[in-house]
């Protein structure tokens, strides 16, 4: 699937008809970021859509003909902190467990920062059609562990292209 980054603190409503795209998850760590998203599309709660041993959540509905399936890394229970869980694992886990789900997914879109900082020129509402991703927590301080911990990943600047060309982005 395709893998559009958006700007985590921004509720940006898109209307426009998702025609081109039978099946989207929306991953987003944190629930109250999630909640107005979850409300204007009217999605509902899908029990069972996670492992029961799991901390995450899905909420689903159609819109535009499309299915809407959001996720969310729900809250932490290991340390009484009742938190949202954030970070690298808990959303690669709950993002490879509704793929897994979800297999004929089209687009995946990760609601969140995802390096997209003031810094670097975003502001609020930004979108971005990436080509790689590079871990930027995940530090090895063993010189040959570098690349590894990095572990950056590359897309051609094609396939970006066409994503912005034939859907809009």
């Amino acid at each position: 699937p395709a893998v559009m980054n958006a700007w985590r603190s921004s509720v940006v409503f898109v209307d426009a008809p998702l025609t081109r795209f039978h099946s989207v998850i929306v991953a987003i760590a944190m629930e109250d970021e999630a909640k107005p998203f979850i409300d204007h599309l009217r999605l509902e709660k899908v029990d069972g859509f996670f492992p029961s041993n799991t901390p995450f959540l899905a909420y689903s509905g159609t819109h535009e003909n499309c299915k809407v399936t959001v996720v969310t890394n729900g809250k932490d229970s290991v340390y009484g902190t009742g938190v949202d869980n954030v970070g690298t694992v808990p959303a690669s886990l709950a993002t490879y467990l509704a793929l897994q789900k979800e297999p004929n997914t089209d687009v995946v879109v990760n609601a969140g920062t995802c390096g997209g900082f003031k810094r670097q020129g975003a502001v609020v509402g930004d979108v971005f059609v990436v080509t790689s991703s590079v871990n930027h927590d995940r530090r090895i301080p063993i010189p040959v562990f570098t690349p590894y911990g990095v572990g950056k990943l590359d897309k051609d600047e094609f396939y970006r292209q066409r994503l912005v060309d034939d859907h809009g982005f």
